[in-house]
């Protein structure tokens, strides 16, 4: 596949030929006048074939289409394999070969939004699209025995971040093990004392090659007949198990050293304050980790009731994640929007899963079940903070002395609170109108703080001292 220059373009395709070219349509329309824009994606999976050139998928597709519907278009065409159950776990990746830039691609994404947002970003045929499963059950072992092409895909994709990753990072035990364990899976008819005939070995090592299955920094570290003896005597430990034992056995083994399940994330948590944590996305739920800390559990999937991100400073941005019955929601600081969508969409994808619903969580600005909430009534007097007002979402803030400086403050009988357009550090952001002296309605955006704490109030109107209204 390198080199390959046909990686996705855009096309016009006429009416009479439409329905005979595309793979799995999700629209039609009785239009037959008009041209349609198409685009030709190759979607890249891998297989238990070892020709890689024939990995993927050309998936032609119109401007509306999402990602989900490319993704059900590759697994319903059978490339994969068949009977496809757990269809939610899997994702689409797009990676940029010639940098380390990645991006998950939401299911809810349109090809049209796809191009404007990262494929002008780079030359088209710099860009790979990749099939893998991101979403996974806790119990995956026992899940996937109900779609073994799944599970199969899992263990393929597990295996190949292994060796491209991990292996050369692994003891000389642990590598053998697991590249006995695959040797196994591989020749599954093979007879248990197979390789102990020389002929069998040097077929192995000269046709297949034992770069397939082991690191080169450990094939280098030996000579040819100790390598051999040692592989010899460690098949021996695996040489009768069935393909499916060889798979559970490769990923125990494999776990005591790589958590293949779970994706940790370097961020600030906020919370009054910045504390630097990793925070784990995996199976099991949302959890914080500090350095040479025990995870602490911060959220099941199922409590996770809206999920957004929104831009910082300095080219950061804060994720921000509303669990059912906590106080205040999860809010993260991330090194990059790209990095904060990225965590939204693991989130979002379990929550999927969790429900076995399509449903997206994630809000936005333009977008979501959240936009048209409004804040509660704003209170007609004052109210100190120790007060209960009614309302979780809404604090009060008194107004500075007689010291404050007067050009910064305004009536609220002069501003219409809107809908909420994202998530700040100290509370929603929302869309509103401000009538300034001369009559004049100024749209603007209005800063909420949900604690009140004294040291945040300060922090909330020393910032609000250096804002202008825009």
């Amino acid at each position: 596949m390198s080199g390959d220059t046909s990686t996705l373009s855009w096309r016009s395709m006429s009416p009479a030929n439409r329905s005979d070219s595309l793979d799995a349509s999700p629209t039609a329309t009785d239009d037959r006048d008009r041209l349609f824009m198409v685009k030709i994606i190759k979607v890249c999976f891998l297989s238990n074939s070892s020709n890689l050139g024939k990995n993927f998928k050309l998936v032609r597709c119109e401007e509306g289409w999402t990602v989900r519907a490319i993704i059900n278009g590759v697994l319903s065409s059978g490339c994969v394999g068949p009977q496809i159950k757990y269809s939610l776990c899997y994702g689409l990746l797009l990676k940029h070969l010639k940098s380390s830039e990645i991006h998950w691609l939401h299911p809810d994404l349109t090809v049209s939004e796809l191009t404007q947002r990262y494929e002008q970003q780079h030359l088209e045929a710099e860009w790979r699209y990749d099939l893998r499963i991101r979403y996974i059950p806790p119990d995956f072992m026992e899940k996937f025995q109900e779609d073994r092409t799944t599970m199969l895909y899992f263990y393929q994709q597990v295996r190949s971040d292994y060796m491209l990753q991990y292996a050369s990072k692994v003891s000389d035990g642990m590598a053998l093990q697991l590249g006995c364990l695959e040797i196994r899976r591989f020749y599954k008819d093979m007879n248990p004392n197979g390789l102990e005939k020389k002929s069998n070995f040097e077929l192995l090592e000269k046709d297949v090659g034992l770069d397939l299955f082991f690191p080169r920094e450990l094939i280098n570290s030996m000579k040819p007949k100790q390598l051999r003896r040692l592989i010899q005597q460690t098949f021996q430990g695996y040489s009768t198990l069935k393909q499916d034992q060889c798979m559970t056995k490769f990923f125990t083994t494999l776990s005591q050293c790589y958590s293949f399940t779970q994706e940790s994330f370097a961020c600030q948590l906020v919370h009054g304050w910045s504390i630097k944590i990793d925070l784990v996305i995996g199976p099991e739920g949302i959890s914080q980790q500090t350095e040479n800390s025990t995870p602490v559990s911060l959220a099941a999937f199922s409590q996770v009731r809206s999920i957004c991100c929104s831009a910082g400073s300095e080219g950061q941005a804060m994720l921000t994640v509303h669990i059912e019955g906590a106080k205040q929601p999860l809010s993260v600081i991330t090194s990059s929007m790209a990095v904060a969508e990225n965590m939204a969409d693991l989130i979002d994808g379990y929550c999927r899963l969790d429900g076995r619903s399509a449903s997206s969580l994630i809000t936005r600005a333009s977008k979501g079940k959240d936009t048209q909430h409004k804040l509660p009534d704003i209170p007609k007097q004052s109210v100190s903070c120790g007060s209960d007002i009614g309302s979780d979402i809404y604090a009060e803030i008194p107004e500075r002395g007689a010291d404050s400086d007067e050009k910064h403050m305004i009536s609220r009988d002069d501003v219409i609170v809107g809908r909420i357009l994202g998530e700040g550090f100290f509370g929603e952001v929302h869309d509103g109108v401000f009538k300034s002296p001369s009559g004049e309605r100024i749209h603007v955006a209005i800063k909420t703080c949900k604690d009140c704490s004294a040291e945040v109030k300060e922090k909330f109107l020393s910032e609000a001292g250096e804002l202008f209204l825009w």
